[in-house]
């Protein structure tokens, strides 16, 4: 379906008005509201037979006051615990409910990944249902072959694609259904918990299609209470709870506010607020990491430290991890420095992030968190990284030697 439009609410006195194509954003909703009625068994046959057509009853506010704008090449992430209104959200978007309250524009070709295997029933095979589905989406005759070929490699269903679907296990069906969805390049694209389906291998072919849908150029919203699904493909993202927006900002950090994780108290041993926010440092040069330490309490310290990274498309990744080291047993103020001979990053942005703990005793198994900065934990350090840009995310020293003719 392609459409650039307006979606109007089901108020009264809201008009309904076609607009222009707009290049600054794929889709907008504004003011954004669901209620849904409540029906007791009685009520709906008195309404079934007109016994009652003016009597309002109960309702449910789904979702209230939600306003979204995804940019055009963007995907933006929604997260929340279930029952929080992202489904029915997503089928706002998706235009299967209609709004009681707001507005949505859409601009391009939208691709529903939710409530897949809707358009079909469990008699047809899983190849009548793809050739079903790409006549609907307006897939060219001479085209559906090809794309066919590439839905059943992609689901790896085998001899199961000809069979019919109510023979599939819950896994096929998912696997057929993401396969013909993402089949052809949308511009929009609807995605609900969609990337969890199957097993590992699978799920990594998932992803990588999904990464190549948005370096082309797609657009879409994301609902999931998976976080890693948000910093793997999402720049911004939301959080969502109660029917509402209770933040909205970077995916970094609106995933810090869904985990909402304790921070240690730091009674025993801490980082003073003396501590810098951000280091800047050079690639390719020698560099180090000062880093103050309290320790209120006589019992061994250890701290270390790991420097991540945000790849759209992969996540956070750790690009450097140390070993924990010793900072010290009796109470007092330290200062750890971390040297980093020719430091292997390329220039950008960083999380730093630094642990404090007690070391393992005799007999236990593990340390004992003290303290901590971390974005996981909102607390995190910058580090910038400045210098000349290189191709790569982190550079290695090599060496060349010739060998001498004679010798080879």
């Amino acid at each position: 379906m392609r459409c650039s439009q307006a979606i109007p609410s089901c108020e009264k006195g809201t008009e309904h008005k076609m607009q222009q194509p707009c290049r600054d954003f794929a889709l907008r909703c504004v003011h954004l509201g669901k209620s849904f009625a409540v029906h007791r068994e009685q009520r709906v046959w008195r309404l079934l037979l007109g016994m009652e057509t003016h009597r309002k009853g109960p309702v449910v506010e789904a979702l209230r006051d939600i306003s979204l704008t995804v940019p055009r090449g963007k995907i933006v992430g929604v997260i929340g615990r279930n029952g929080a209104g992202k489904s029915t959200l997503l089928r706002l978007l998706g235009q299967v409910y209609t709004p009681t309250t707001g507005s949505i524009e859409i601009n391009g070709q939208i691709a529903g990944l939710f409530e897949l295997g809707g358009m079909g029933n469990p008699n047809l095979t899983g190849r009548e249902y793809a050739i079903r589905y790409l006549q609907f989406m307006g897939v060219p005759g001479a085209s559906v072959a090809t794309v066919l070929d590439d839905i059943a490699d992609f689901s790896e269903l085998g001899g199961a694609f000809d069979q019919r679907i109510r023979t599939y296990s819950s896994g096929m069906a998912a696997r057929l259904y993401f396969a013909v969805a993402t089949a052809c390049q949308h511009e929009i694209y609807l995605i609900d918990e969609l990337l969890s389906v199957g097993d590992e291998h699978f799920q990594a072919k998932c992803w990588r299609r999904m990464r190549e849908r948005l370096l082309n150029g797609a657009s879409g919203v994301l609902v999931t209470h998976d976080w890693t699904a948000i910093v793997k493909l999402c720049e911004q993202a939301c959080v969502i709870d109660e029917g509402r927006f209770s933040f909205v900002g970077s995916s970094d950090l609106a995933v810090v506010r869904y985990l909402d994780l304790p921070v240690p108290e730091a009674r025993a041993a801490r980082f003073p607020d003396t501590i810098p926010q951000e280091f800047v440092l050079e690639s390719g040069e020698d560099s180090s990491v000062t880093v103050p330490v309290e320790v209120l309490e006589d019992l061994p310290v250890e701290l270390a430290i790991s420097v991540e990274m945000l790849r759209i498309g992969i996540g956070w990744e750790i690009v450097i991890l140390s070993e924990y080291h010793a900072v010290g047993d009796k109470a007092g103020r330290y200062t750890v420095v971390f040297t980093i001979p020719a430091l292997p990053l390329a220039p950008g942005r960083y999380s730093l992030n630094l642990f404090l703990a007690r070391r393992a005793l005799p007999g236990q198994r593990h340390r004992v968190g003290l303290d901590c900065r971390s974005w996981t934990y909102g607390n995190g350090l910058a580090l910038r990284i400045e210098g000349r840009p290189l191709p790569a995310a982190v550079t290695l020293p090599f060496r060349v030697q010739a060998i001498p003719a004679e010798v080879a």
